[in-house]
């Protein structure tokens, strides 16, 4: 995937790996919410489409991450960690804008 040209926010993933991995773990951060999942399914649909996540969608992908990547599979980790480095990034980037 291609990051944007904008100043916007990054593209959720840059690869078929990760791409996988922020779907599992926003899956499952879905699967396990006890109030609502509601907040998943903007990410989802994202990640799904291949477009760049807003604020709250790159926060929502980051907790999700972290929840994950504590049990995840072997092969989901190595992207996972990329992938989260990332989130990190633009959560403290979006922040020092606000």
């Amino acid at each position: 995937m291609v990051p944007p040209t904008t100043d916007g926010p990054p593209a959720p993933t840059t690869s078929r790996e990760e791409a996988w991995v922020a779907h599992a773990a926003l899956l499952d951060a879905a699967r396990n919410a006890t109030e609502d999942a509601e907040p998943y399914r903007g990410p989802l649909e994202s990640i799904e489409r291949g477009e760049p996540l807003d604020g709250e969608g790159v926060a929502v992908l980051r907790d999700a991450l972290v929840d994950y990547l504590g049990d995840a599979p072997v092969r989901d980790r190595a992207p996972g960690r990329a992938l989260l480095r990332r989130t990190d990034d633009a959560a403290d980037a979006q922040s020092r804008r606000a």
